[in-house]
């Protein structure tokens, strides 16, 4: 099933009354602070969201964000795919305070306004879903060019306390 694209702001309090469900695609390139570390040209991301009401009628997003990307390999350097996906159940929190109570099943999210920023709850999770150091599965050193040896040529300089030395020498014979 083809995706349409996400709105980038939605009213997500009157959503979880409503218990709605949205799914989309956003482009990667909207995701500002996502492209400032991943290689992500053509990149769409697939997001699902769903809003609701828990059993003390808190407000709830769940959260579902998937999407390839690429990402430097930490042991070769270059440029590797890497499926991202990220899970997450989120409470509307009106205020810090709230946040601070927010049950352990949930993370708070402060959400003041009257339209919550959907790309920035999306790249948020992305960001948290990637790896802190990408490295390719198989080992990759093996593809980087090998170095040729060459012996390291010491040059033995005089020892400057060896002064030093013939002085207590002469000193200790008088």
């Amino acid at each position: 099933m083809k995706q349409g694209p996400l709105p980038k702001c939605f009213d997500a309090r009157k959503a979880c009354v409503k218990e709605l469900e949205l799914s989309g695609v956003v482009k990667a390139s909207a995701l500002s602070r996502l492209a400032s570390v991943v290689s992500c040209e053509d990149t769409t991301i697939s997001a699902s969201l769903r809003f609701l009401r828990d059993e003390q009628r808190r407000f709830v997003v769940s959260v579902d964000v998937a999407g390839d990307v690429g990402v430097r390999c930490e042991r070769c350097l270059d440029i590797m795919p890497l499926a991202v996906e990220a899970h997450s159940t989120l409470m509307l929190c009106s205020s810090d305070e709230q946040a601070q109570q927010c049950p352990n099943q949930y993370e708070p999210l402060v959400y003041t306004g009257d339209e919550l920023d959907l790309y920035e709850v999306i790249e948020e999770e992305l960001l948290l879903g990637l790896p802190v150091a990408p490295m390719h599965e198989a080992m990759c050193i093996d593809a980087l060019p090998e170095l040729e040896a060459t012996p390291i040529v010491e040059d033995r300089k005089p020892n400057p306390f060896a002064v030093l030395a013939n002085l207590t020498n002469d000193s200790n014979e008088s």
